[in-house]
């Protein structure tokens, strides 16, 4: 029965013009959507080769005036632009902090057009002040970006219920349904067939699609590709699956077109809007103005005790302090000056690990919760293997504010001795690396739970009452 099923479903398949329609428009769709996220990486990988470059003709530029310096020669700056001077090394001379894309960045932006790809953090600058954010059109924000996450996530479903939503309702409208019911094979059976024909052919589709997306836009074929197929096709055979369910149910056609796009709505559009605004509302964040407020009074406090800081600071940092420092010098102002930026960051930390920790909370909450709607964990899954996730970026983030504290610790010892920076030690300057494979991945039990989901409709469809079912279909 099974070889005459498939026989008859291919052939009536590749005579209706709904396969031709869905191969044309989902090719399109990956390849679009495959094109623009392609042009998002380019121009993320641009964007950091353009700061690396300009960090080169930096230093370049630095070492030939130490040159200059070191033959006695003019260079035409001020003293206080001296590259000699370590401040003005550790301020004019820093280091790229790049995250840079991994080899599936272009199938979901995730996070990416939100935060900086790479930032440069100074020897003055505040480690919690450094901007990660950078200026998005809200427009664009508001409107998603077309990648291929969401032609996965929000298109991929449309086309399967276009696809599905019929495939018991005609029979029973053409009056087909008695003689399909009189064969040996149970209803249930007999659609579950159907449904695994058409995922097995709209499965074969997309990975064909997804290939020459990758391809086409210089993404390598490796275990992670194999890893993004797998979470694709469970996803797919969700929204088969909840297709079965929504035809074993005998309404007409039109009343299955309309049940499945509401299951679309709730399941896509809703429910990850009211997990979001939950979190929101649950675990609000400081508004960062509240941040810059009380950074600017609790440095109006510091000013008016610097010296009594900067003895506390000697005092709690005796390797430091070689001789005294005399205000009028600028060797005594930049000792005042990094005493009191470490009683600042102090006095700061509880506000900004307060904020961190709502985040932290916030994110956690929508993990917890992603099991209400595929499609929120499918997001999910395929931010984790574009390396574009919230986990990432806030990696990235305390990776970057640990390298400012190794910054700064290579240039203190030379600021508080009063020790001049020389061209030796720019080989000697601390590097910025960022690696995200140890990162712990959603992906797996992401899986699973789509899974357990998918069996969970079959089951539950397959073990109803088989003639009280036929009877009910038939009516």
């Amino acid at each position: 029965m099974l070889p005459l099923n498939i026989r008859t479903e291919l052939r009536t398949i590749f005579r209706n013009y709904w396969l031709a329609a869905i191969t044309v428009l989902l090719l399109s769709l990956c390849l679009y959507a495959g094109w623009n996220g392609h042009n998002h990486v380019v121009q993320r990988v641009e964007n950091i080769e353009s700061a690396k470059r300009t960090m080169q003709e930096a230093d370049a530029l630095a070492i030939a005036r130490l040159d200059s310096i070191e033959q006695g020669l003019e260079i035409g700056l001020a003293t206080w632009q001296y590259p000699n001077s370590p401040t003005t090394t550790g301020n004019f001379n820093p280091r790229v902090a790049a995250f840079e894309p991994g080899n599936l960045s272009l199938i979901a932006t995730g996070q990416s057009d939100m935060f900086n790809h790479y930032v440069k953090p100074t020897l003055t600058g505040d480690s919690f002040s450094i901007a990660f954010t950078e200026l998005t059109s809200p427009v664009s924000l508001l409107m998603g970006n077309f990648d291929p996450a969401f032609v996965i996530v929000y298109l991929l479903p449309l086309l399967i219920i276009s696809f599905c939503y019929n495939i018991l309702s005609s029979e029973k409208e053409q009056g087909s349904l008695v003689l399909i019911a009189s064969s040996p094979l149970s209803l249930r059976g007999w659609l579950l067939q159907k449904i695994l024909i058409r995922f097995v052919v709209v499965a074969v589709l997309l990975s064909i699609c997804l290939v020459l997306m990758l391809l086409l836009n210089g993404a390598s074929l490796d275990g992670s590709t194999i890893n993004l197929f797998v979470v694709v096709w469970l996803y797919t055979a969700f929204w088969f699956a909840l297709a079965y369910m929504v035809n074993l149910q005998g309404m007409s056609s039109s009343r299955n077109a309309i049940t499945m796009l509401g299951l679309w709505v709730a399941l896509v559009l809703a429910i990850p809007s009211l997990i979001g605004q939950s979190a929101n509302a649950i675990y609000p964040v400081p508004a960062r103005t509240l941040l810059i407020n009380e950074m600017r009074m609790a440095q109006n406090e510091i000013d008016k005790e610097q010296d009594a800081i900067l003895d506390d600071y000697l005092r709690n940092h005796p390797e430091l302090m070689t001789r005294d420092a005399d205000e009028s010098t600028a060797y005594g102002w930049w000792q005042r000056y990094f005493a009191s930026k470490d009683l600042l960051a102090e006095r700061m930390s509880p506000l900004v690990n307060g904020h961190d920790e709502s985040l932290r909370k916030q994110q956690k909450w929508v993990n917890q919760l992603s099991f209400l709607s595929p499609a929120v964990l499918m997001q999910n899954s395929l931010n984790h293997m574009a390396e574009t996730s919230t986990q990432h970026y806030d990696t990235y983030r305390q990776e970057v504010l640990t390298f400012s504290e190794e910054w700064r610790d290579f240039f203190l010892p030379m600021v508080f001795q009063d020790q001049p920076f020389t061209k030796d030690k720019f080989s000697q300057m601390p590097e910025f690396s960022f690696d995200g494979d140890g990162l712990s991945s959603p992906v797996n039990i992401n899986s699973i739970i789509l899974l357990l989901i998918t069996v969970g409709l079959v089951v539950s469809g397959f073990a109803r009452s088989g003639s009280k079912e036929a009877e009910r279909l038939m009516q």
